[in-house]
């Protein structure tokens, strides 16, 4: 079958705690959810961004779809990690043509790995006059190399699940669609969406609408877990639920706020000190946070974020930037698990846009 505009797909953001799908429906500011559902997965079924227990998620997977009655088998998903390098360079002024032909050569001095072992895509930048004028025998280009071994599990998942990849994208660039849904990037000046995951916390800054620095930070929503766990003695299941507010009541609520609170004030160090670097390169400050995904479920956590940040911290939930049937989704569901599906719709959002 040739894939074209209307091809229907399926998005499927498989995470550390939970595989999360969505499909949408319309075209640009029109789009409506079709469907939407969340799985959670077996604890270290996926640990540190890799994959332990591959058939642990072919099953969920495949149970998702049958459940969910997905009708499409053509699939987009996306992968993220210390296996991903997304990275602004200057290369030798040339074609898209010659580029595509040179670019091994010319990205294999930022790739920490064999440039065997990597699979290589590029986008094209535009420079502002000043560059142009001072690098005038140069171009700029983002740079995204990715582990293929990375990839080849992910779409052994699928295949196995039942589904055909259609598109492999990366987490980071999905927060950008699904930020688009409900946020103007093109003149709110610099954004940052961080995406607080289980594993992994997921920075983007963005300028003019464009990718402009990310970074995946190992830290996430389970470091804080195994805290919890050590300081008070309990199980997984029961250190998610303090982390998300049930505290029990033999338990002191402040000695719980002060080991979540330490645990994510980690990450905010390591966000910090990438807004620091990003400054170095950039002329322009980050002037609004947004945090997404299961972190951001915690309360108070966007009032932490702009304490320590010093900057306005907003809670992401794309579902508000898209039509959403009330006959059809619960509606508490949705604004509970919108933070959630930043990923996934973001991801389902590609459908329209891809050649």
């Amino acid at each position: 079958m040739f894939l074209s505009e209307n091809t229907p797909l399926v998005a499927i953001d498989i995470g550390s705690h939970s595989i999360k799908m969505a499909q949408m429906g319309g075209t640009g500011k029109k789009f409506e959810l079709l469907n939407f559902s969340v799985m959670p997965l077996k604890e270290d079924s996926i640990v540190d961004g890799v994959i332990r227990e591959p058939d642990e998620i072919v099953e969920t997977l495949a149970k998702m779809i049958k459940l969910e009655k997905v009708d499409t088998r053509y699939a987009v998903a996306s992968i993220a990690g210390e296996a991903v390098i997304i990275k602004k360079i200057r290369v030798p002024k040339m074609t898209a043509e010659e580029l595509k032909e040179n670019i091994a050569s010319e990205a294999e001095q930022y790739i920490p790995f064999d440039i065997d072992d990597v699979s290589i895509d590029f986008q094209l930048l535009e420079s502002s006059d000043s560059e142009k004028s001072e690098n005038p025998d140069t171009m700029e280009i983002l740079l995204v190399a990715v582990q293929r071994d990375l990839v080849d599990s992910l779409t052994d998942i699928l295949y196995d699940a039942g589904l055909k990849p259609a598109i492999i994208d990366l987490d980071v660039f999905a927060m950008v669609n699904a930020c688009e849904l409900g946020v103007d990037l093109e003149t709110g000046g610099v954004v940052a969406v961080i995406d607080l995951g289980e594993s992994f916390s997921h920075l983007n800054i963005i300028e003019e609408g464009c990718t402009a620095y990310t970074r995946d930070i190992p830290l996430g929503g389970n470091y804080c877990t195994k805290k919890l766990m050590s300081k008070f003695n309990l199980s997984h299941k029961e250190a998610v639920k303090l982390k998300l507010g049930k505290i029990p009541a033999e338990l002191n609520d402040d000695e719980v706020v002060e080991v979540i609170v330490q645990s994510f004030e980690k990450i905010i160090d390591e966000v910090q000190k990438a807004f620091e670097f990003f400054s170095t390169t950039s002329k322009n400050p980050v002037e609004r946070v947004y945090i997404t995904g299961g972190g951001a479920l915690i309360r108070g956590m966007e009032s932490l974020f702009s304490h320590h940040l010093n900057t306005s911290v907003e809670i992401l939930n794309p579902m508000k930037g898209i039509k959403v049937n009330n006959r059809k989704f619960d509606q508490g569901m949705i604004d509970t698990l919108g933070p959630l599906s930043t990923v996934a719709l973001g991801l389902a959002a590609r459908k329209f846009d891809y050649q």
